[in-house]
């Protein structure tokens, strides 16, 4: 059994026993592992209530190859974005990027992805102490983008033809925009959709309302990246507005 030390991040955490709890992490050096915080619901525990979702911080865990439960040794708080609970949408968006990593982030370091992660927490925790409470989907694209999954957004998944600013179809199935002549339809997207949708995929936040491309973020998910799984989070985030 071997002492490594690493930055991470809690993705989510679990009841053990009485006294004890297991976390779900995103770390520096391993990529998504588990973790056992022994004595971690003592009232004098040691940790104080650290070990709860949305926190960052220095771990040190037993490790031992072939096992998936490490044990924890110590935590040393960097920054936590636990506000993030008092704005309900904003919660939301925060809970996507921390299943998605969970589910599906590689078994080996990934630097891209971890900073992904908590440039989304950062910049969705600055939104709330500033009081938008709203938006924030343009963070889970980039999350989206960087495990792989990035919608073809310029050229018709059908045909190949160049997609302008005439009406489409997000077939989130093929993963992509069909043009008007593939799937012609009055409950496509307009020219504004697709505008928002291209912004959002790059990374562009939106001030208007969020409640149609919360169901594309959510569709898209839903059919490229939950690998059959059942992410709690999708409902919510499909119902914000």
């Amino acid at each position: 059994m071997g002492l490594s030390t690493t930055r991470a991040v809690v993705l989510q955490t679990y009841r053990y026993s009485d006294t004890s709890k297991i976390l779900r992490l995103m770390t520096v050096e391993f990529g998504p592992c588990s973790a056992l915080a022994r004595g971690a619901l003592r009232p004098k525990s040691r940790y104080g209530g650290l070990l709860e979702p949305f926190v960052e911080g220095e771990v040190t865990l037993y490790t031992k190859d072939g096992r998936d439960l490490h044990t924890l040794s110590d935590f040393e708080l960097i920054r936590e974005w636990r506000g993030l609970g008092s704005a309900l949408d904003l919660f939301t968006v925060a809970s996507a990027l921390c299943e998605l990593v969970m589910r599906l982030a590689p078994e080996h370091r990934d630097d891209e992805l971890y900073g992904a992660l908590t440039t989304g927490l950062a910049q969705l925790h600055a939104q709330a102490e500033a009081g938008r409470v709203t938006g924030g989907l343009e963070h889970v694209w980039a999350l989206v983008n960087t495990l792989g999954f990035r919608p073809e957004l310029d050229q018709c998944v059908a045909c190949g033809r160049a997609v302008g600013s005439e009406r489409a179809r997000f077939d989130y199935a093929a993963g992509g925009l069909q043009c008007e002549h593939c799937a012609p339809s009055r409950d496509g997207l307009d020219a504004q959709d697709i505008r928002d949708l291209r912004a959002l995929v790059d990374g562009q936040a939106l001030t208007g309302g969020s409640g149609r491309q919360a169901r594309w973020l959510a569709d898209f998910i839903r059919y490229h990246l939950s690998e059959g799984a059942v992410l709690k989070s999708l409902p919510f985030l499909r119902e914000l507005q």
